[in-house]
């Protein structure tokens, strides 16, 4: 709209200028070699602006000349560039696929076509990689690092190489160098915490989750699990080299960190015990059994007592139990007690209506035998091969069991991982039921109150 408004604005102006001219006509003469001409001032001036237009019309052949050869070439150029582009994207669509072949031959016609190293060399890397060629993409990312806008990647590159080769000694050296690129990314940061933990370095592996706390990569709740197991360690390794107070300072950590890792609990109340504090060791076993029922706090529970008559150690058993008197554990270290202690009726009464683990059909034959009724002892053994199994520790990662903690899984290598659980188990496949076949015998029932014939 506004150009028309513009146009016809311009139309009226060379409308009045010729009607002025008309009203005006005027008479110019010009000499010029011997030679008069005589007009009027409007055929001057018309003479004038098409003079200046062939003039513009010539100059602007003469530079399209001029310019001609290098449109010709660029334009060849952009050509090969949006060839180049198009073949890059091709090959990272076929590395996206899984078409080894397909994604290397686009990243040999991306590097022809655009001779630009950082675009094409990472495609080329990957396109080895899906080719199984690891040599040569263990080259292409050592070129990347020679180039600072490539460094990165290259550093990225090679150390997914050395994790899947399990090379930790490369991949912590790689990961630190990365960190010192790229301080605030997450993907380092975590990465760099999970070679530290790894090869044991408790102490830059604890500076990295700070980091990483700092930077807000890391959930809170997942943090100070981390946190308060490598204060665990690191109190474990300071009592090693002989500095308890030191191990003292790390383990009261650990176990403010997380009041219910066993662990810590354990290092914590037996170094208190070693000092003598053993009303505070007690103390801590108890509170950590309140939020997380397990054997290793009943036993190290029984030092901070020191006591050898069984029912003293019935007394006590009732105090921890009574910090948790819902669990199952609690009953089962009641009973336990209770059957060293030859309370048969006590032990029984916690026994009944508790899930038939193993832990609880060993109790039940110990009962039993203690009750004189070997047969039934013996049967409540054989029913604890086929028991459900007790909990134990089970890595969250790959499901490996261990019957002691560790702060890295022996199966997956991943750190603090171990959770204090049932195993999950899954069951067989129904046989029909006329191949069932008795596991204690034809004449054998097994009830919820045990073994009876």
């Amino acid at each position: 709209m506004i150009r028309a408004i513009g146009f016809l604005i311009v139309l009226a102006g060379l409308s009045a200028l010729s009607v002025w001219f008309a009203d005006n006509p005027g008479q110019v003469s010009l000499v010029w070699q011997g030679y008069v001409i005589e007009t009027s001032a409007a055929v001057l001036v018309m003479g004038i602006v098409m003079i200046a237009i062939a003039a513009a019309v010539l100059y602007r052949l003469w530079v399209a000349l001029k310019q001609a050869p290098g449109k010709i070439a660029r334009n060849r150029r952009d050509a090969k560039t949006r060839r180049g582009y198009q073949a890059l994207t091709r090959g990272i669509v076929a590395v996206a696929a899984g078409d080894a072949v397909e994604a290397k031959a686009q990243a040999g016609r991306a590097d022809g076509l655009l001779r630009e190293p950082p675009l094409t060399m990472l495609l080329s890397a990957q396109a080895a990689q899906l080719d199984g060629d690891e040599a040569a993409a263990e080259t292409f990312f050592t070129e990347m690092l020679d180039r600072p806008d490539m460094e990165f990647l290259g550093l990225r590159g090679l150390l997914g190489q050395a994790v899947k080769r399990n090379d930790q000694t490369a991949a912590l050296k790689l990961v630190r160098r990365a960190s010192r690129l790229q301080p605030k990314s997450d993907w380092v940061t975590r990465t760099l915490f999970d070679q530290e933990a790894r090869a044991g370095n408790w102490a830059k592996a604890d500076a990295a989750l700070n980091s990483a706390l700092a930077n807000k990569m890391l959930p809170e709740a997942e943090a100070v699990g981390h946190k308060a197991v490598l204060a665990l360690l690191q109190s474990v390794d300071a009592e090693k080299d002989g500095n308890p107070v030191e191990a003292m300072k790390l383990a009261k950590l650990a176990h403010g960190e997380d009041t219910s890792l066993v662990p810590a609990a354990c290092q914590y109340s037996r170094l208190l015990t070693g000092m003598g504090k053993r009303s505070k060791a007690s103390g801590v076993i108890e509170t950590t059994w309140a939020r997380q029922p397990h054997p290793d706090l009943a036993a190290a529970y029984w030092h901070t007592k020191d006591e050898e008559d069984a029912l003293a150690r019935m007394k006590h058993a009732e105090t921890l139990a009574a910090k948790n008197s819902g669990d199952d554990a609690s009953r089962l270290l009641l009973a336990g007690a209770a059957i060293e202690a030859g309370l048969w009726g006590v032990a029984r009464e916690n026994l009944d209506d508790l899930p038939v683990t193993q832990a609880q059909c060993r109790l039940m034959a110990a009962l039993c035998e203690g009750e004189k009724d070997d047969k039934a002892a013996h049967e409540w053994l054989v029913r604890a091969a086929i028991a459900e199994p007790d909990a134990t520790w089970v890595c969250s990662d790959c499901g490996n069991l261990t019957d002691a903690w560790s702060a890295l899984c022996g199966k997956c290598g991943n750190f603090n991982s171990f959770d204090w659980q049932r195993p999950s188990s899954i069951p067989g496949i129904a046989a029909p039921q006329h191949e069932t076949v008795p596991l204690l015998g034809a004449d054998t029932v097994i009830d919820g109150d045990g073994p009876e014939q």
